[in-house]
C-alpha cells in the first residue's frame, strides 16, 4: 500500500489532472468562471492558459475547450492524444503538447499544424517574450534523470536548454525572462524542487525540498510564484526573494494540477462603458431573468443564464450585422421566446430578430426612427401584450412611445420631457 505522498506523486507524474476551477482559477479573480464551473461539463481539466481577450483554453481529455469570460464553452480542438501543456504566443497561436509525441500549433481561427514531432513525452510548455517555445520532454517516472527542456525558435529550430532532470512537470517565465521549472522528483517525491534558469541557461535551486508539489506553476505580475501541494491541499507562494508563505490553505486534498492567473482587467468589477450593451429577459423558460450582452467591437451577443444572481450556464447568441446594435429584448411575435430589438443609428432603421432561445429563426424590419431621435428601449406600454418602442431626442430631452403590433407601427404618443441635466440613454 503506497503512502499518501507516494500516491500523490503517482497522480502528479502521470498527469491525472483533477483541477477544480472554483479553487484555483479564483486566484486569478475570474469570478464568473469560478461560479459557473460545475455547469461547464468538463471531464478531467488539466493545463490552462488565457489569451489577451480573457478567453480561457483548457486541455481536457482529448480536446481543447475555449471558455469565454462569460463562461460560454466551445470545442476549440478535438481528436487529440491526451493533450498536456498549453501555451500562447504573442500572435494568439495556441501550442499544445500532445500525448502522441507532437507539439501542435493552432491559429486563432483553429487551423492546426504540427510544429514539432518525434518527442518522447512532451508535457509542460512555456513561451518567452521573444516567442521561443520551451518544452519538457521524456517525463519518465520509472527511469528518471533523462528529461530535457527543449527550446524551439519561431522557425522550429530545436536546441537543448536544460538536461539531466528527473520529472519536470511545469514551466513558467517571470517578467525578466527567467524560466522556473517545477521538478517533481522520483516516484517517492525525492529530488522535488523548483529550479530557476536564467536566459543564459544558468540553473540554480530556487526552493526545495518538497514531497507532494505540482505539477502546476504560476507567476503573477509581481513575479510571485505559486505552486500547489498535493498532500495538504495548500497553495504555496514564493516572493522573488524566496520568502515562502501559504496563499491558500487546505482547499482540497485533490488540488488541481494547473494554475492560471486571469488577465488583470478581470480582477475588478468592470465599469459600464459603451463597449458593452446589455438587456434582460428569460431566455431558457425557467422563470428566471437572464442577461444578454453585446460586444460592440465584435458585435457578438452572449446569453448568461441566471438563477437569481448566480450564473448557471451561457450560450452564444447571434452576431449582429455591421452598423446594428442591440437595444432591448421582448417577445414581439408572441411565441413565448424573447426576441432582439435592433437599431441602426446611422440609418435610423429598426429590426426585430426572432429567436428561439439563443438561435435566430427569422427577422423583420421595423419602422424607421426620425432624424434626431434614437430607439432606447422596448416594453409593453399600453397593455395589449405587444412590445412597444421607447424613443428619445437628446437635443430636446423629449421622449415618445411608438405602439407596435409585432414589427408594425400602429400609433405614437409623446412621453414626458426630461428635466435639464437628465437623459434617457440607450443601453
Amino acid at each position: 500500500m503506497k503512502n499518501k505522498a507516494t500516491e500523490a506523486k503517482v497522480k502528479s507524474a502521470i498527469g491525472l489532472a483533477r483541477h477544480l476551477f472554483g479553487r484555483v482559477l479564483c486566484l486569478g479573480a475570474v469570478v464568473l468562471i469560478c461560479s459557473s464551473a460545475p455547469a461547464l461539463g468538463l471531464n478531467s481539466p488539466g493545463a490552462l492558459v488565457f489569451d489577451s481577450a480573457s478567453n480561457l483554453f483548457v486541455a481536457d481529455s482529448g480536446s481543447i475547450y475555449k471558455i469565454t469570460p462569460y463562461g460560454v464553452r466551445s470545442t476549440f480542438a478535438s481528436g487529440l492524444s491526451g493533450p498536456n501543456g498549453v501555451a500562447l504566443d504573442n500572435a494568439g497561436n495556441l501550442f499544445v503538447a500532445d500525448g502522441g509525441g507532437d507539439i501542435l500549433k493552432f491559429t486563432p481561427s483553429g487551423a492546426r499544424t504540427t510544429f514539432a514531432s518525434g518527442l518522447d513525452g512532451p508535457y509542460a510548455l512555456a513561451i518567452d517574450s521573444a516567442n521561443n517555445l520551451f518544452v519538457t520532454d521524456s517525463l519518465d517516472i520509472v527511469a528518471p534523470g533523462h528529461a530535457h527542456i527543449y527550446k524551439f525558435t519561431l522557425a522550429g529550430a530545436r536546441t537543448i536548454f536544460a538536461s539531466g532532470l528527473l520529472a519536470p512537470t511545469a514551466l513558467a517565465f517571470d517578467s525578466t525572462g527567467n524560466l522556473f521549472v517545477l521538478e517533481s522528483g522520483d516516484l517517492d517525491g525525492l529530488g522535488a524542487a523548483i529550479y530557476k534558469v536564467t536566459p543564459a541557461g544558468v540553473r540554480s535551486t530556487f526552493a526545495s525540498p518538497f514531497q507532494c508539489i505540482g505539477p502546476g506553476l504560476a507567476i503573477d505580475s509581481a513575479n510571485n510564484l505559486f505552486v500547489p501541494d498535493w498532500c495538504t491541499g495548500d497553495i504555496h507562494k514564493f516572493t522573488p526573494l524566496r520568502v515562502e508563505s501559504t496563499f491558500v490553505s487546505g482547499s482540497t486534498h485533490d488540488t488541481g494540477s494547473s494554475l492560471a492567473f486571469g488577465p488583470p482587467t478581470l480582477t475588478t468589477t468592470p465599469t459600464p462603458t459603451p463597449a458593452t450593451r446589455a438587456a434582460v429577459a428569460d431566455f431558457n423558460g425557467d422563470g428566471h431573468p437572464d442577461f444578454v450582452v453585446q460586444n460592440v467591437t465584435t458585435r457578438q451577443t452572449v446569453i448568461g443564464y441566471l438563477n437569481n444572481n448566480v450564473v448557471v450556464g451561457a450560450a452564444y447568441g447571434p452576431t449582429l450585422p455591421a452598423g446594428w446594435s442591440l437595444v432591448g429584448v421582448a417577445d414581439f411575435n408572441g411565441d413565448g421566446h424573447p426576441d432582439y430589438a435592433l437599431f441602426n443609428s446611422n440609418t435610423g432603421q429598426t429590426a426585430i430578430g426572432y429567436l428561439s432561445g439563443p438561435t435566430v429563426i427569422g427577422a423583420a424590419l421595423g419602422p424607421s426612427i426620425p432624424s434626431g431621435w434614437q430607439l432606447v428601449a422596448v416594453a409593453d406600454f399600453n397593455g395589449d401584450s405587444h412590445p412597444d418602442y421607447v424613443l428619445y431626442n437628446a437635443s430636446t430631452r423629449q421622449t415618445a412611445i411608438w405602439y407596435l403590433n409585432n414589427s408594425v407601427f400602429i400609433s405614437g404618443a409623446y412621453g414626458p420631457t426630461l428635466p435639464a441635466g437628465w437623459s434617457l440613454v440607450a443601453p
